[in-house]
């Protein structure tokens, strides 16, 4: 690897990331969910995702986002005081935990998912066909990468 292939890495890695971070806290404001984190509307995110497959229970959340389970309850928490989730036991075993979205949960990660769709378009438009190829193949080759992390 090159010192400028370092240095793009590095510039992408750590800036690119924080822009893109920073964009979705400005579109959350815009939105008007201005009392959740990127973090928060993350695990909602995930608590959706899990829902429609009947796996929304706090380990498989916290799995699905890589925290640990403590760390989960700690946010779902706040999430759930602040009216987006909601906790309930599975009937047959009242020791596994499903988390659930409430109205606003639902609203919330339906504007969520309007700005990746939007951002993802956005992007979209300033590759050419060619690029978003080799984009895209590069990208799914590193997140294999960072999932064996």
């Amino acid at each position: 690897m090159t010192k400028q292939q370092e240095s793009s890495l590095n510039h992408f890695f750590v800036t690119t990331f924080n822009q893109i971070l920073a964009w979705e806290e400005r579109a959350l404001q815009k939105a008007e969910i201005k009392n959740l984190s990127v973090k928060e509307l993350h695990i909602i995110e995930a608590v959706a995702g899990l829902e429609e497959s009947n796996q929304n229970t706090m380990s498989y959340i916290a799995g699905k986002i890589n925290i640990s389970v403590g760390a989960l309850t700690t946010a779902v928490n706040t999430i759930v005081k602040k009216g987006y989730l909601e906790r309930g036991s599975e009937p047959m075993d009242r020791r596994i935990v499903k988390v659930y979205l409430t109205d606003s949960g639902r609203e919330a990660e339906k504007k969520h998912a309007i700005f990746h769709r939007q951002m993802i378009e956005e992007v979209g438009r300033v590759l050419d066909e060619n690029s978003l190829i080799t984009l895209t193949d590069s990208l799914r080759q590193l997140a294999t990468f960072f999932e064996k992390y």
